[in-house]
């Protein structure tokens, strides 16, 4: 709920204005991956939250799954709102770092969690890529 009230309400047609590299999804893709994400995100929580074991680590995982979203929602408002491309691109780059992080802390605590997030850490790569070519793309926007 906090993503989407930090991107606003005129995130297609703010998309809708960029240049896009030719390889780019169109929209509805980029909202499939994001249900993606809060499916993954839930099944994450609700793995870590039925964890037997009470350890340190539970409570860690739990901690960066919540930063990891508050940093999204801080890069929707940087990215939709501010419309502030290059300073989207460099808030991005603490984003997968939090993201292994949790993947690492999950292969410790809850395996299929672990497994079932990769393929999102996987997509971070790209998504990285694409941040860097929609600030390069409209540079002429900051």
């Amino acid at each position: 709920m906090l993503e989407g009230l930090f991107a606003g309400k005129d995130v297609k047609s703010f998309f809708g204005k960029l240049r896009t590299p030719s390889y780019a999804p169109p929209f509805w893709v980029w909202i499939i991956i994001g249900v993606l994400y809060y499916v993954i995100c839930f099944f994450i929580s609700y793995r870590v939250l039925r964890h037997e074991d009470d350890s340190v680590m539970k409570t860690i995982a739990l901690m960066l799954l919540l930063a990891m979203m508050g940093a999204n929602a801080v890069w929707n408002y940087v990215f939709f709102r501010a419309q502030n491309l290059f300073l989207s691109f460099v808030a991005f780059i603490p984003y997968p770092l939090l993201a292994i992080a949790l993947f690492v802390c999950l292969l410790r605590i809850e395996s299929l969690a672990a497994w079932v997030f990769l393929p999102y850490i996987v997509y971070l790569n790209y998504a990285a890529f694409m941040c860097y070519k929609f600030w390069k793309l409209n540079e002429h926007m900051d």
